[in-house]
């Protein structure tokens, strides 16, 4: 977990992109600390929240893996494909609800490493989950 300092280029809207993208095109989520709590809160209390002032911004940099998951299957007529969709746990304490994106024939495995990544969707971009891929021996 490492502490991003509260300067104002931090602190743009964190609640409506509660991500970081690095120059490796890696993504790490974001998360807030709101005084001397221990516990992290996530997504980032918006700038209009009281508690936002005392809040910084952190960086959710370990391995997630799965708690739980639903798989979502729309109407028919909606013509979409089931949708996966998880609680993931972070090891600095965070659980994030998102959805999570498999091979065709894949399911989820609960407690699997995941990474975080983007999706363009119609509405902008989305975090979205990805099975950790293994390293070829």
């Amino acid at each position: 977990m490492s502490s991003v300092n509260g300067d104002a280029g931090n602190r743009v809207a964190p609640s409506l992109q509660p991500w970081r993208e690095a120059s490796d095109g890696s993504i790490t989520l974001l998360a807030a600390q709101v005084g001397d709590r221990k516990s992290l809160h996530f997504p980032p209390l918006p700038e209009t929240s009281p508690l936002a002032k005392s809040s910084v911004l952190v960086e959710l940099t370990g391995t997630p893996v799965l708690y739980s998951y639903t798989i979502v299957h729309f109407s028919p007529k909606a013509n979409k494909a089931p949708q996966t969709l998880g609680q993931i746990d972070f090891p600095e304490g965070v659980r994030v609800f998102g959805r999570i994106e498999l091979p065709d024939g894949r399911r989820p495995v609960i407690g699997e490493p995941l990474r975080t990544a983007l999706q363009v969707t119609a509405d902008g971009p989305i975090y979205v989950f990805h099975p950790l891929e293994k390293v070829a021996a």
